[in-house]
């Protein structure tokens, strides 16, 4: 390859990584795009940027960038349908845009060491299917939690409950979606809470080892990336 294609290849990732960045410091009351829509067409084009080596490069960052807190823009009507487990995801709270990619890089780490946990737990079987009213039941391996989502302001809570009548609590969830790919996080802290109520069913030295793992981290929430049909 000649050192000019060299050179316009090198011109053309770092643009990407500055139009990466510059979407971050746009306003989020400002609608004129769909912000998801805009981190997922910058993350395809990062994880197609042709940097394949090992140390994970431009494609890593286009994952980083897909896996921020959800915004304003983002509707429960988004999630009608069913999504199954592609890998864990993990999501950090802050109204600063520039923290959040400081967070999502933290994020690939904690979503590496959160898989062998999801293998044992079953977590990597979860499907999540939502209906038109809203209403959803997520499995999680052997175990099924069901309920509504609704919106709170700029979050989606869901009200999970157990066998569709024992309240379980509600959780807060963020959610960013790049066509048949969803990452649903939830606050970590709750959820786990909520898991543990129902521990005869999961491991809970497994439970355990999770919240030991989320617990030096500020506002995370964890949760899955997700592939529609």
């Amino acid at each position: 390859m000649s050192a000019t294609s060299d050179n316009y290849h090198n011109t053309m990732k770092l643009f990407r990584i500055i139009l990466a960045l510059a979407v971050f410091t746009v306003p989020m009351h400002m609608h004129a795009a769909d912000p998801n829509d805009i981190l997922g067409k910058i993350g395809s084009a990062l994880s197609g940027s042709g940097d394949n080596s090992s140390s994970g490069g431009l494609g890593a960052l286009g994952d980083l960038l897909n896996n921020v807190t959800a915004n304003s823009g983002f509707s429960v009507d988004d999630l009608v349908g069913t999504w199954n487990y592609k890998s864990p995801a993990v999501s950090f709270e802050s109204d600063n845009a520039l923290k959040k990619i400081g967070g999502a890089g933290a994020a690939t780490v904690v979503e590496n060491k959160l898989a062998p946990y999801y293998n044992r737990l079953g977590f990597n079987k979860t499907t999540l299917t939502v209906d038109a009213e809203h209403n959803f039941t997520l499995k999680l391996g052997v175990l099924v939690l069901s309920g509504v989502i609704e919106k709170d302001g700029e979050q989606l809570v869901f009200n999970f409950s157990a066998f569709k009548k024992i309240p379980l609590g509600k959780v807060n969830a963020n959610a960013t979606k790049s066509g048949k790919q969803l990452n649903l996080t939830f606050d970590a802290t709750k959820l786990v809470n909520i898991l543990t109520q129902i521990s005869s069913k999961l491991n809970i030295s497994t439970l355990n080892a999770i919240s030991s793992l989320l617990g030096s981290y500020e506002g995370i929430y964890m949760g899955f990336k997700l592939q529609g049909n």
